[in-house]
């Protein structure tokens, strides 16, 4: 399911808060964020998303577990950490557009914290959590694996974004601290001296210059970020918070920022190291967005899925298609079928959405409603199937229950395809329906309709009018322009790496 922020071709053009507040926030400095989140029905897949919180969306669809991403050095693959359900863990890469998913290590050992080189090969943790613990270097296909000769236990290894320098973390002086050398070992050079309680880890080199980032935790239970120079001197706090833990920071594209992902509540920040101020780095969903059904499987984080006994819902080529049984058994609260899916965030201000849809099997008499919903504004547009003889027995109907009295309308029609579309502005929600090649014409428009709505589609037949045959429905080409989206508090996000280069990535 791709979402591409895009202008809308018919699509009312409001702005949305949300990228702004981003923007503003701390996600200034360029380049794309990757990071893993549990907002697909709390399973962990990875994500990207502008620096300035716009364009998030999904990256993998699989049953892996994923930490670390990392971006290759001209932004076209991610390398990650994935935990099989077997409970294996391995050093995977994907494509920065999506899919091509590739396996590089299967062996028992835990592999962890892959990072790039600058020539392309990647570097990777063997055993963290459990040392001893080592660092091996292969090639991006997974060949000509080898341990690097570095002294003592390696933690969250970066090699530099140009040359053959590596920094890492080692406990071989006693506490752990930070050194740099070559990628074979030689020229090695402590850099910090780790405080005792725990010490120093996870440097990053910044993307131009010599600088690293990294974590430093004095007490055993509070991580900070700090920059140094790769020669030792300029060492400096950039975070301070005892309060919190600070976790996989990532220099910002332009070097002026680093982002993290705080301990306390699992959000990404970003810390301006020109003042230090620290803000939100925004990573919802946000409009303009497109969904094409095109994966395969539904994308959890984007929809939830009302699948009743007696029908089906799901994406099938490139569209999603909702289908009812007729010897299914209307029950439930409503006493009805209902297979559709609705958005996860919700939208509280003007918006302006749409969806093509084509009758696959629509038999007379069906009692089907084929609906995009404005759910909790309680206002819909259908086309529907009812049980009552022509002329009236195929139409459009659009509602608005919010209203008192109840307000409809009702247009008598033979499509077999056409598109739907629902907006709200300034407090007036109003419903169109569209015949292939015809403008859009307005059923209803209703003012006083304000509340906070979520989005979806599907099918439904009610009890009272279903006609015991078979129906369904296929949609396709979702287009969403709306103010700022309010996703589910319990949404977590994890271990962001920034994209530094100019191609796909960044």
């Amino acid at each position: 399911m791709k979402r591409v922020v895009m202008c809308c071709a018919g699509l009312l053009l409001i702005t949305s808060p949300a990228a702004l507040a981003a923007g503003a926030g701390g996600g200034g400095g360029g380049g794309k964020i990757v990071f893993a989140s549990n907002r697909a029905d709390g399973e962990r897949e990875l994500y990207v998303v502008d620096a300035d919180g716009s364009g998030e969306h999904r990256l993998t669809f699989d049953d892996l577990f994923e930490r670390g991403p990392a971006w290759s050095p001209n932004g076209s693959r991610v390398a990650f950490a994935g935990r099989a359900p077997d409970g294996t863990w391995d050093i995977y890469t994907v494509d920065a557009v999506g899919g091509g998913l590739t396996r590089l290590t299967s062996d028992a050992e835990r592999d962890d914290n892959p990072r790039w080189t600058a020539d392309g090969r990647i570097v990777w943790q063997r055993g963290p959590f459990f040392c001893p613990c080592s660092e091996w270097i292969m090639n991006a296909d997974g060949s000509q694996r080898a341990e690097l000769p570095l002294a003592g236990n390696i933690l969250t290894a970066d090699p530099a974004p140009a040359g053959n320098r590596i920094a890492y973390a080692t406990d071989a002086g006693g506490s752990w601290s930070l050194h740099v050398a070559t990628l074979d070992g030689k020229g090695d050079r402590q850099i910090t001296t780790g405080p005792a309680a725990f010490g120093d880890f996870n440097p990053r080199w910044a993307p131009h210059g010599d600088d690293l980032s990294f974590l430093r935790d004095d007490t055993g239970s509070n991580n900070d970020i700090y920059v140094v120079h790769a020669n030792g001197r300029d060492l400096r706090q950039v975070v301070a918070t005892p309060s919190d833990n600070e976790f996989w920071q990532a220099w910002s594209a332009d070097g002026s920022s680093i982002v993290y992902q705080s301990g306390n509540d699992a959000r990404i920040r970003s810390v301006s190291l020109a003042d230090g101020s620290i803000g939100d780095v925004g990573t919802a969903p946000s409009a303009p967005l497109d969904e094409a059904f095109d994966e395969g499987v539904r994308d959890a984080s984007l929809w939830h899925q009302i699948n009743d006994p007696g029908g089906t819902i799901g994406e099938q080529d490139g569209r999603l298609v909702a289908s009812i049984s007729g010897t299914g058994v209307p029950g439930g609260q409503f006493d009805q079928i209902d297979e559709h899916w609705g958005s996860q965030c919700r939208l509280a201000g003007d918006f302006d959405y749409q969806v093509d849809y084509t009758l696959l099997t629509w038999p007379q008499h069906g009692g089907f409603f084929a609906t995009l919903n404005a759910f909790f504004a309680d206002g819909a547009v259908a086309r529907v199937s009812t049980p009552f003889d022509a002329p009236f027995d195929q139409s459009y109907n659009a509602w608005a229950n919010i209203t008192v009295p109840f307000t409809f309308n009702q247009l008598n029609t033979l499509d077999l395809a056409g598109s739907m579309r629902l907006t709200r502005t300034d407090g007036v929600y109003r419903a169109y329906v569209r015949s292939p090649g015809a403008d859009w014409t307005l059923l209803l428009a209703v003012p006083g309709v304000n509340g906070t709505t979520t989005y979806g589609m599907g099918l439904s037949t009610p009890a009272a009018s279903f006609g015991h045959l078979d129906g369904s429905v296929a949609y396709d080409d979702f287009r969403l322009n709306s103010g700022a989206l309010s996703c589910p508090s319990w949404w977590q996000d994890f271990s962001p790496d920034v994209a530094h280069d100019g191609g796909a990535g960044g």
